[in-house]
This record gives C-alpha cells, sequence and structure tokens, in this order.
C-alpha cells in the first residue's frame, strides 16, 4: 500500500500557513517529497480570499483592521473564509495519481468524502454538497477549495469546531442574495460548527487532536494508503519562509491579481 506524508501541524500565522502549503505543493512537484496531507490550524484569526476574488468586495477591512484579523489571498478559488476554531486540511496529490485523474467536481466528491466520514464516525449525518461542501442538517460545517498548477492538486479546506456567525458576517461582506433559499434567509443560518452539533465536549483538551486523528484515518480509508507522520524537510521549511515574506505577507499580493503564485522551478 502506498505510504503519504501526514503532517500534524502545530498553530500558526495566516500568511505562513499559505506559505508553507505553496512549499509543499512545489516540493511534491519536484518529486521530492510523497502525496501529503497537512492538518492544522491558526495562532490568530485570519481571512483568506480566493485567489481569484477582490479583497475590497469580499472583505469588511475596517473591521478586519479594528479586530486584528489578517487577510491573505489564497492560491486556491473560491470564496472568502474566516479562519479561527476550525480544523484546517490541505491535501496535496500529484495530477497523474490515480486519484487527482479526474474532473475538478469529481476529485472534490472524493477529496471531501473522508470529512464526511469522519463526521459519520460522530454521529452526525453529514453529506456532500457538490461542488465543495459539506453539510449537516442542511447548514455548512466544511468548505474545500483547489487549484491544479505544476503538475499537483491541492485541495485545502475547513472544518468548524465553533462559529461565531456574528463576527463571520460583520467581517465579510457576503450579500444575502448569494443564498440558495433567496434574500430573505439569514446568512448566520446557512453555517454550523460541531459545538453546535455535539455540545461543549468539542472545546475541551484533546478533542481537536481526536477528530484530527479521525480525519487522517478516513483519508487513509478513502484514498487507500498509510501515512507516516513527519515533519517538513529543510528545503520545505526554508522555502515557507521565503514564500511568506515574497508573496503572502505583502499587500501588492492580496490587492494586485496580476501577480502570480511565485514557481517552484528546480532552482526555486
Amino acid at each position: 500500500m502506498e505510504t503519504w506524508r501526514l503532517i500534524i501541524d502545530i498553530p500558526r500565522r495566516g500568511a505562513y500557513n499559505m506559505a508553507v502549503d505553496l512549499a509543499i505543493l512545489h516540493s511534491l512537484a519536484r518529486r521530492a517529497c510523497p502525496p501529503t496531507l497537512r492538518l492544522y490550524s491558526w495562532d490568530t484569526p485570519a481571512v483568506t480570499i480566493g485567489y481569484f476574488q477582490r479583497i475590497e468586495e469580499e472583505v469588511r477591512e475596517a473591521e478586519c483592521s479594528r479586530e486584528g484579523v489578517a487577510v491573505i489571498r489564497r492560491v486556491t478559488g473560491g470564496g472568502a473564509v474566516l479562519h479561527e476554531h476550525e480544523l484546517t486540511y490541505s491535501v496535496f496529490i500529484p495530477l497523474s495519481h490515480r486519484t487527482a485523474a479526474q474532473s475538478i467536481r469529481e476529485s472534490y466528491g472524493l477529496l471531501c468524502a473522508p470529512i464526511v466520514d469522519a463526521l459519520q464516525g460522530l454521529g452526525l449525518k453529514a453529506e456532500f454538497a457538490p461542488v465543495n461542501d459539506v453539510l449537516v442538517e442542511g447548514a455548512k460545517v466544511s468548505g474545500s477549495a483547489q487549484t491544479r498548477r505544476e503538475g499537483v492538486l491541492l485541495q485545502h479546506g475547513t472544518l468548524l469546531i465553533d462559529v461565531d456567525t456574528e463576527r463571520m458576517f460583520r467581517i465579510l461582506n457576503v450579500a444575502k442574495e448569494k443564498s440558495p433559499d433567496g434574500p430573505s434567509a439569514a446568512p448566520e443560518g446557512r453555517v454550523t460548527s460541531l459545538r453546535r452539533l455535539l455540545g461543549e465536549r468539542v472545546l475541551a483538551t484533546g478533542f481537536a487532536s481526536e477528530l484530527a486523528g479521525r480525519l487522517a484515518r478516513a483519508f487513509a480509508d478513502r484514498l487507500g494508503c498509510v501515512f507516516g507522520e513527519g515533519g517538513l524537510n529543510g528545503r520545505e521549511e526554508e522555502e515557507a519562509v521565503r514564500i511568506e515574506n515574497g508573496l503572502f505577507g505583502l499587500e501588492a499580493w492580496n490587492r494586485d491579481r496580476s501577480i502570480r503564485p511565485i514557481s517552484g522551478g528546480p532552482g526555486g
């Protein structure tokens, strides 16, 4: 059975988290690491916006500044996300791999299935909602985004442990017109969390580790692999710092969509 790398990371700042994901993508593109699943969280709240989004349209910047919330543009598509009380995952697969050689829609279904499995293991009636969401009781508890570059599929997403919807929609510029239920639907009702579904036990010490273990086992079962737990290699660590300083930490990257992600070529 194929061995993949599992990285269970400590909480990091937003720009560095995005830089680590891009450094791993480059590493896999060079075939310098195996396919990888990374599980992580955030040491301070941060907003990420999709690669094709405009910060001024998606985020209430004054609120972010007032509340000390950093904003970072991702290399993946999708919508704006407030990262706070959650387990975040990123999975990296060569496009030539059997699990990646599908349409984007199909690959979302395959890579969101472990999230559904992990939630069902907690007794929840979770379901995949195309294109890229996981719902419980009709409300979103997990969303994902994807990019395919340099021969690698990167999908990352969130699993909400707790959520302050009032704060979320104070920071994000979410129009009610985007609701599938129409302008009259409150956006707060479209999002839920494990705390709402499972109660206060999700805030106990050790629950996040239990959740990470469940998710890793579900990915292994669905992808037909075994995980060897490890960390970044030396080049990935160096490149993550360089990418944070040269890309995700720059205001220009957030605002100028003509700026392309740093390449991970042989000398990159």
